[in-house]
C-alpha cells in the first residue's frame, strides 16, 4: 500500500513539474515575440525620427542652391540656351507653389519643357524603370500617354542602367528612349536622376528636337531636378508653401508697377478704414452656427473595412452644413474648381472665434493644418506609387480592396503623427482618400 502511494506521489509530482515547464516554456515564448515586436516599433519609430530629422537638415540646401545660382547670373546668361536665373527662379517658384507630391512632380515637368522639346518623369521600382508621366510630346510629333506604358527593365536601356549604377546625369542623342516613347529621335537628350530620401527614386528625361537644341540647358534642368527632390522630400514638415524665400516681387515686373503706384494710393487709403468698423458685427453671427462634432475614436492601429464605414457615415454629419448642397456632399469634388476643397471641413470649438486672432485659434488652426497637409502627402503617395491599381480600382469600385495594405499603413502613421485633439473633431486622412484617390465619390471606395 505504502509502495502504491510512493508511485502515486512521483506520478503526481512528474506531471506538475512537466506542466510547469511547459508553462514556463510558453511564458519565455511569449515574452520573446513581444519582445521582438517591441524592437520592431522602436527601429521603425527610429526610421521615421531620422527620416524627418534628415529632411529638416535638406532645407538650408535649397536657399543655398537659389543663392548660389542668383550669383552665377551672368554666367547662365550666356549660355546656350539663352535662360538666365530669373527663368529657372520662376520655375522653381511654380514647382515649389506644390501642395502634394502629384502637384510637384506635375510642376517639375511643366518648367522643365522651358528648358528643352519634351519631358518625362520615369519612377524606379525595384531596378525597373516605369513611365509616370510626360509632356510635349503630343506637340513634338507624339504622344504624352504613350509615357505611361513605358517600362524599361535593367539591360534595356543602357544609359538607364548607368545612371542608376554610377548616380550621375547622363547625356546622349537619346534615340533609343524616343523609339520606346513613339517619337522621332532628338538631337540631344538628358537623363537626370532624382534623389528622394538619399536613394534614386526616379529619373527626369527632357530632349530636344533639331529646332530647340539651343534651348536645351542642362544646368537649369539638373538644378531644377535637385530642388524638387528637395522639396519632395520637406514636403511633410513645410508650413509655408509659397516660401517668403521665392517671393514673387523679383524681377522687372515690379518697377513698372512702382511709377504709377503714386497716383493711385490716395484713393484705396480711405476705402479700407470704415470697412474695420463693420468688420467686427459679423463676426458673432457665424461664432454660434458651428455644431458639435461627433466624437471620434480614430485611436485604433488597424484600419478596415468595418472602421472606414464607421468613418463614411462619420464624415456625413460634418459635410451636411454645407450651403449649397447639404443633402450630396461627396459631388462637390466633381467640379473642378473645387478639387482642393476637403469635404469633412474642421469645426473649432465653442469657445473659440474664427477671425479673433487669439493664440489658442492661431495654435488650433495651425495643428489642423499640419494634419491636413500630412493627410494630402500621404495619400498622394499612395496614388503616386499604384497609378494602375487606382484606375482599376475607380473602374470597378473596390479601392480599399485592392490598396488596403498602403492605405492601412499610412492611416497607422497619420494617427501616430496627429494629435487625438486634432483627429477628435476631423477626418482629413479619409477626405483626401475621397478626393485623391476615389475622384470625390466615396462609394468608389468599395467599403
Amino acid at each position: 500500500m505504502a509502495g502504491k502511494g510512493e508511485e502515486v506521489a512521483s506520478s503526481i509530482d512528474a506531471q506538475v513539474r512537466e506542466a510547469v515547464e511547459k508553462l514556463v516554456s510558453e511564458i519565455r515564448s511569449s515574452v520573446e515575440d513581444i519582445r521582438e515586436a517591441v524592437d520592431q516599433q522602436l527601429t521603425a519609430a527610429l526610421q521615421s525620427v531620422q527620416a524627418d530629422v534628415k529632411s529638416m537638415t535638406l532645407l538650408p540646401q535649397i536657399r543655398t542652391a537659389i543663392a548660389a545660382l542668383e550669383e552665377s547670373a551672368p554666367a547662365a546668361s550666356a549660355a546656350p540656351g539663352g535662360n538666365d536665373a530669373g527663368t529657372l527662379k520662376r520655375a522653381v517658384q511654380a514647382v515649389e507653389k506644390g501642395k502634394s507630391q502629384v502637384d510637384v512632380l506635375n510642376g517639375l515637368l511643366e518648367q522643365a519643357v522651358q528648358f528643352g522639346s519634351r519631358a518625362a518623369l520615369l519612377i524606379l521600382r525595384g531596378e525597373t524603370f516605369s513611365g509616370w508621366k510626360g509632356m510635349g510630346f503630343s506637340a513634338h510629333g507624339g504622344n504624352d500617354e504613350n509615357v505611361k506604358r513605358f517600362n524599361a527593365a535593367p539591360g534595356l536601356v543602357p544609359q538607364l542602367d548607368e545612371l542608376l549604377k554610377q548616380e550621375h546625369v547622363v547625356e546622349w542623342d537619346g534615340a533609343n528612349i524616343a523609339s520606346r516613347l513613339g517619337v522621332p529621335a532628338p538631337a540631344r537628350a538628358l537623363l537626370v536622376p532624382m534623389v528622394i530620401k538619399d536613394k534614386v527614386s526616379a529619373a527626369i528625361y527632357v530632349d530636344a528636337v533639331e529646332a530647340d537644341e539651343k534651348r536645351l540647358d542642362r544646368n537649369s534642368i539638373e538644378l531644377l531636378v535637385f530642388t524638387t527632390g528637395l522639396l519632395v522630400d520637406t514636403l511633410a514638415i513645410r508650413k509655408k508653401i509659397p516660401s517668403p524665400t521665392l517671393s514673387q516681387e523679383s524681377g522687372a515686373a515690379p518697377a513698372p508697377r512702382a511709377t504709377s503706384a503714386p497716383a493711385h494710393p490716395p484713393a484705396p487709403a480711405p476705402r479700407p478704414t470704415p470697412v474695420p468698423a463693420a468688420a467686427p458685427r459679423p463676426v458673432p453671427a457665424p461664432a454660434p452656427t458651428p455644431p458639435a462634432a461627433p466624437p471620434r475614436q480614430d485611436a485604433t492601429v488597424a484600419f478596415n473595412a468595418a472602421h472606414m464605414r464607421d468613418l463614411v457615415t462619420a464624415a456625413a454629419p460634418a459635410v451636411a452644413p454645407a450651403p449649397p448642397k447639404p443633402a450630396a456632399p461627396a459631388r462637390a469634388f466633381e467640379s473642378p474648381g473645387e478639387v482642393e476643397r476637403p469635404s469633412t471641413q474642421f469645426v473649432p470649438p465653442a469657445g473659440l472665434q474664427r477671425g479673433g486672432g487669439g493664440s489658442p485659434a492661431t495654435e488650433e488652426s495651425k495643428k489642423h493644418d499640419e494634419a491636413r497637409r500630412f493627410a494630402r502627402l500621404l495619400v498622394s503617395e499612395i496614388k503616386l506609387y499604384n497609378e494602375a491599381k487606382v484606375e482599376q480600382g475607380r473602374k470597378n469600385r473596390d479601392l480599399y480592396e485592392r490598396l488596403k495594405e498602403d492605405i492601412d499603413r499610412s492611416r497607422q502613421m497619420y494617427d501616430e503623427r496627429i494629435g487625438e485633439d486634432v483627429r477628435k473633431n476631423s477626418n482629413y486622412f479619409y477626405d483626401e482618400l475621397v478626393r485623391v484617390l476615389a475622384d470625390g465619390n466615396p462609394d468608389i471606395l468599395g467599403l
